[in-house]
């Protein structure tokens, strides 16, 4: 199975459209999650939408917003609520990890492999096994 992350940008407007693609495809949203991390001396969130694999060509791709939600006052911050209500009108729950930030990789390819593992131990993702 493929599994690749496809960035929408950072989260300020990019969020309406990832909460829009998961209303068009209602059927297809396998998870939310909240990624944490600590970057220049603040906590940021990035959000991602997993989907299900497509039944043609096995391919399971993941929408981010990256890194770019302070999460100083996460229950305020009208981008985190949006998702969290898109996830409970779904019955889902946001899920939650804490990994590296971006800039400790080297290539950003290297950064989403690293979350590819961390998804698959956590059975966030399917697994390639």
């Amino acid at each position: 199975m493929v599994q690749r992350f496809i960035e929408l940008g950072e989260g300020y407007s990019d969020l309406y459209e990832l909460i829009e693609l998961a209303k068009s495809m209602p059927e297809r949203v396998e998870n939310f999650i909240i990624i944490k991390t600590a970057k220049r001396d603040e906590t940021l969130a990035s959000l991602a939408l997993v989907m299900k694999p497509t039944e043609e060509g096995n391919f399971q791709q993941i929408y981010i917003c990256l890194e770019g939600i302070p999460l100083e006052d996460s229950k305020q911050s009208k981008r985190y609520q949006l998702f969290e209500q898109l996830a409970l009108s779904f019955n889902k729950e946001v899920k939650s990890i804490t990994v590296k930030p971006s800039s400790f990789f080297h290539e950003k390819t290297l950064y989403y492999q690293y979350l590819l593992g961390i998804f698959q131990m956590n059975r966030l993702i399917r697994s390639n096994f």
